[in-house]
C-alpha cells in the first residue's frame, strides 16, 4: 500500500518562523505550501486541500481566527485539521 502524500499549509506573517517550520516539515517528507497572510491562506487553501494548517492567530488585516471561522464555512475543508 502506497504511503499519502502530506499536504501542509503553513501561514504566518513572520518569514523567520515559516522558513523554520517549512524546513522541519519539509525534512520529514511532508510537501509544505506557505502563505503570509489570512487572504493568501484562503486562496491557496482553495487550490491544494491541505491535510492540515498550521495557522498564526495574530496576523495583520486578517486574524487567524477570522481566517479558520471562514475556512469551517467550507465543505471542503470539515476534515482537514
Amino acid at each position: 500500500m502506497e504511503a499519502k502524500e502530506i499536504n501542509v499549509l503553513v501561514v504566518d506573517d513572520e518569514d523567520d518562523v515559516l522558513q523554520f517550520v517549512s524546513y522541519n516539515l519539509r525534512k520529514e517528507g511532508i510537501n509544505v505550501h506557505t502563505a503570509t497572510d489570512g487572504g493568501m491562506c484562503l486562496k491557496l487553501a482553495d487550490e491544494v486541500l491541505p491535510d492540515l494548517i498550521l495557522l498564526d492567530v495574530m496576523m495583520p488585516n486578517m486574524d487567524g481566527i477570522e481566517v479558520c471561522q471562514r475556512l469551517r464555512e467550507k465543505p471542503q475543508f470539515a476534515n482537514t485539521l
